[in-house]
């Protein structure tokens, strides 16, 4: 054991060596700075709470005020600009720490080199701003953040209790009646004491759909949680959603479909223009859709769907016991040592290694259209025979892929620009049960996200609810708490 700590121990001054090294070379190297430069960074560093950022992370601006003209305060102000400047171009958070599935591409900036320029300009404050997200919905987010660090109005509490619905009646619906007039859900407010009526179950009815709960008018745990989100909890939403756009590519690419698993939302982008929107449905909690980007190649029509796994093992049992059932619903039994469709009945259940596909037809599971942008996630957007599930707000029912409604039109959009196809040759084909599949002259980038803070087209901006819980670890990791590593718990172990 005392070797162990002897060896930190050893690391440990070995670090520090390294890092006075570093330091010695900085004041060697630092670009100079002017009296007008330093005065800008530190008013540049006075606003970075409205990005989301805490300034204390970046020193004391005052005191690099003070500091006098030298090389020492060259590197202070060097190494404030690059902490700074890569938190805004690239995020605060590594987000592969908080999640080991996240594999969509990071911003790209030559820290040195924006600094560099900045410094030859004399406008360091302009430079950083431009370094942060350039996109309108990171400018929407921003603003009100400005507005709720502004607003101080006491808010209504609801208490916990059991679930609330028509002709309740108690302090618990008042305070639910007022919080809902507060939240502009609902007109002046009725005496105390009035029952849960209509008019109210109405307007909460609205609640949830804004915030993509389910929308059955009554008042449970999690729409009471959502209800009592206040100016704190709503504070650290919008830094999380902050950190989230800092986290993307600046170039989504000029044809692109973006996803934001948590608005169970698909919207197709061409030239900076949103042209089409589309419901989704996402994986349920225990097989979550993961964020990532990928660049989809081509597309199926009437799709076979080969079974993963999970999945195809109780459709293999079902071969077993109801092959009757299983080829009804278009399920055909394949070996795996042949690569052929296989009879069930004299299917040789001892020795035989069998999976299962699915036929095009009215039940396949892929529907109609499959949109296929190759990840090792193996995640797709794709048709469902589960259509009376886009009613639902909340809707969160898939295995991990992402389910769309109308997804002949999304169809249609992907090959509009696409030569030798029209939308009346895109009927024909998905009018047979032959399988089609058209590979892309013109990829299209593919964007899977995860905002729980989101503006409309006239900037306003609606608060989620949090379907996967992941705001809390985006939220902790900004205030500088990461879940700990692997090799970190094997450390606190030994100690």
């Amino acid at each position: 054991m005392h070797r162990i700590f002897d060896k930190l121990r050893a690391g440990a001054l070995g670090l520090l060596v390294a890092v006075l090294a570093s330091q010695a070379a900085a004041f060697a190297q630092a670009p100079a700075w002017d009296d007008a430069a330093v005065e800008s960074l530190s008013f540049a560093l006075s606003e970075a709470w409205t990005h989301g950022l805490d300034p204390r992370d970046y020193g004391d601006a005052n005191r690099l005020l003070e500091e006098p003209p030298g090389p020492r305060r060259d590197a202070l102000a060097s190494g404030v600009f690059q902490t700074y400047a890569s938190h805004l171009a690239f995020g605060r958070v590594d987000p592969r720490r908080l999640d080991g599935d996240w594999t969509a591409p990071v911003r790209d900036q030559d820290i040195d080199a924006w600094m560099a320029r900045a410094l030859s300009t004399g406008d360091v404050y302009g430079a950083l701003e431009a370094l942060a997200p350039q996109h309108p919905d990171y400018a929407a987010l921003r603003s009100e953040l400005v507005y709720r660090m502004a607003v101080t109005e006491p808010e209504t509490l609801i208490a916990r209790g059991p679930t609330l619905g028509l002709g309740d009646y108690g302090p618990r619906v008042d305070a639910l009646r007022l919080r809902l007039a507060q939240l502009s859900m609902l007109d002046a407010p009725a005496p105390d004491g009035t029952p849960f009526d209509q008019r109210l179950q109405t307007a909460l009815m609205r609640f949830q759909a804004r915030h993509n709960l389910a929308g059955d008018g009554r008042m449970g745990e999690t729409t009471r949680r959502e209800l009592n989100a206040g100016r704190d909890r709503r504070i650290d939403q919008l830094r999380a959603n902050l950190e989230r756009w800092r986290w993307l590519t600046a170039d989504l690419g000029a044809r692109h479909i973006r996803v934001n698993i948590a608005d169970y939302r698909l919207e197709a982008w061409q030239d900076g223009e949103m042209e089409r929107v589309h419901n989704i449905m996402i994986g349920q909690l225990y097989s979550r859709t993961p964020v990532f980007s990928e660049t989809m190649s081509y597309i199926e029509l009437n799709p076979v769907w080969y079974t993963p796994g999970g999945l195809g093992a109780r459709w293999v049992r079902t071969f077993r016991t109801n092959p009757a059932y299983a080829l009804s619903q278009g399920y055909r039994l394949v070996s795996l040592d042949t690569g052929r469709v296989v009879d069930p009945y004299s299917a040789d259940w001892s020795h035989g290694r069998y999976r299962v596909i699915q036929r095009p037809g009215p039940n396949n599971a892929m529907g109609e259209v499959k949109f296929m942008f190759p990840n090792r996630h193996n995640v797709y957007i794709h048709d469902t025979p589960h259509r009376a599930l886009f009613a639902n707000s909340q809707r969160d029912d898939s295995s991990g892929c992402m389910r769309v409604q109308h997804p002949v039109d999304l169809a249609w959009w992907v090959l509009d620009d696409e030569p030798g196809w029209s939308r009346l040759q895109l009927d024909e084909v998905l009018a047979t049960d032959d399988t089609r599949r058209v590979y892309l002259d013109e990829p299209i980038e593919v964007h899977i996200l995860y905002f729980t803070a989101v503006a409309d087209r006239f900037g306003e901006v609606r608060f989620i609810h949090d379907v996967y819980g992941r705001d809390d670890a985006v939220i902790a990791a900004l205030n500088g708490i990461y879940p700990a590593l692997p090799e970190e718990d094997a450390l606190a172990a030994l100690e």
